[in-house]
């Protein structure tokens, strides 16, 4: 069984209409042209980066594209640390260098994903929420 999730519902969930944000990207891999996630993202304010996948069909640049961005942000958007957060939805291994630069220099770093993310991620980053008690809320 197909379980798909509705992306504004995402977005609701975890933060996207709070006061003040910033910057908000959605990183992937080229989608097929009838996929409606990209629209919809760039509609609620997203940059959306997309990259082309390697010759083996295997998504790359991805991951390493958001923890570039992230750092990069962390010194250039982020102006009050008291204030300010990233929020990240992902659940990957590969952030936690980012998460923990970032962190080391006070920013708040809120990490949301299904319970099976990386444990190294979740105690990198400053708070962890679970998306998997929100399944129903979040579904399409």
């Amino acid at each position: 069984m197909e379980w798909k999730y509705d992306f504004g519902k995402l977005l609701r969930k975890v933060g996207g209409e709070k006061d003040g944000l910033k910057k908000a990207y959605l990183f992937g891999s080229r989608p097929p042209q009838n996929d409606s996630l990209w629209s919809a993202a760039k509609q609620h304010g997203f940059e959306v980066i997309v990259q082309d996948r390697n010759i083996q069909n295997r998504e790359k640049k991805i991951d390493t594209g958001i923890a570039v961005q992230m750092v990069s942000d962390s010194y250039e958007i982020i102006q009050d640390k008291n204030e300010d957060e990233m929020i990240l939805v992902a659940g990957d291994g590969d952030y936690v260098p980012a998460v923990l630069n970032i962190t080391k220099r006070g920013i708040r770093v809120a990490v949301w994903f299904w319970d099976h993310a990386a444990v190294e991620l979740k105690n990198a980053a400053s708070e962890f929420f679970s998306l998997n008690q929100y399944l129903t809320e979040i579904a399409r």
